[in-house]
């Protein structure tokens, strides 16, 4: 049974890689921004139907607009309109509870306020990189964001099984240890450096050089490794609270598009800030 679930994982992982591959191809086009935006819905879907958010239409309704606009927003934009977009979205909140308030409760409105907020808003930076700095140096910080996450889990997952010996959270992720989140950091500085060295290569081959800031990315990385725990470790709080395995089934072997993005939406914006005042490249 173990085997055959890795393999799932396998096979998922590489149709992932192959979807990232299109949309890097397309990165300078809407194709980034309609990525995102699905990324977002299917992650506030599953957010809000495992905590029961979805019994309003009104409610699903408005929190699906919301967070199907964000990311098409121009970062100049967002920051002009952000506030009579939310308010908007607050004041359609609360009309629903007004509608609605027998049967929907005002914790379903935070939590719906809450995951529209922050899901969105945490992948839409991967935009704001590419408008900020271009198609050749936007991948790259981009690639940075995806590996800061997910690496350090895999990293995590195998150092976990070989070597776990201490829980690190054993109410909210009881296959965690402490030995496994050590590996994963470490794990994810050889392998960030790697792939920063990969891409500055395949950057270079196809006339568009960039320069790499190693050390930086040695200091960075286990400032990303630890959020990225603390995305996992958050969206596995939810699921045990709400009694729920899974967020969905749409990537076989991992779950649904949160179980796979939680940490990507503590990573994201980390890279973003950093793109900005501790760069970890430049053309």
């Amino acid at each position: 049974m173990e085997s055959f679930n890795m393999k799932q994982r396998l096979i998922t992982s590489g149709i992932g890689l192959l979807i990232l591959f299109v949309v890097c191809v397309f990165f300078d086009t809407a194709v980034l921004n309609t990525a995102i935006a699905l990324i977002s819905l299917l992650a506030v879907y599953e957010l809000l139907s495992a905590t029961g958010c979805f019994k309003s239409r009104a409610v699903a309704i408005s929190a699906l607009l919301f967070t199907a606009i964000i990311p098409f927003l121009p970062m100049q934009w967002a920051m002009r309109y952000i506030v009579p977009i939310c308010y908007i979205y607050v004041a359609a909140l609360f009309i629903a509870l007004l509608r609605f308030h027998e049967k929907l409760h005002i914790e379903q409105i935070a939590m719906s306020f809450l995951f529209c907020l922050v899901i969105p808003f945490s992948l839409t930076t991967v935009v704001y990189i590419r408008d900020r700095h271009g198609m050749w140096l936007g991948i790259f910080y981009v690639l940075m964001a995806l590996g800061g996450a997910w690496l350090s889990d895999t990293g995590a997952y195998f150092a976990g099984r070989a070597f776990g010996k201490h829980k690190l959270a054993p109410y909210i992720s009881p296959k965690k240890t402490v030995e496994g989140a050590v590996g994963g950091v470490i794990f994810a500085e050889a392998a960030m450096l790697l792939l920063a060295w990969l891409y500055s290569l395949a950057a270079d081959a196809l006339g568009h050089p960039i320069v790499v800031n190693y050390a930086a990315i040695l200091i960075v990385t286990p400032v990303l490794s630890v959020f990225s725990i603390v995305g996992d470790l958050s969206a596995s709080v939810i699921k045990r609270q709400y009694k729920v395995k899974d967020y969905g089934s749409i990537m076989p072997g991992h779950g649904g598009i949160m179980d796979r993005f939680d940490s990507v939406l503590m990573v994201a914006p980390l890279i973003f800030m950093a793109s900005r005042w501790f760069p970890l490249a430049h053309l």
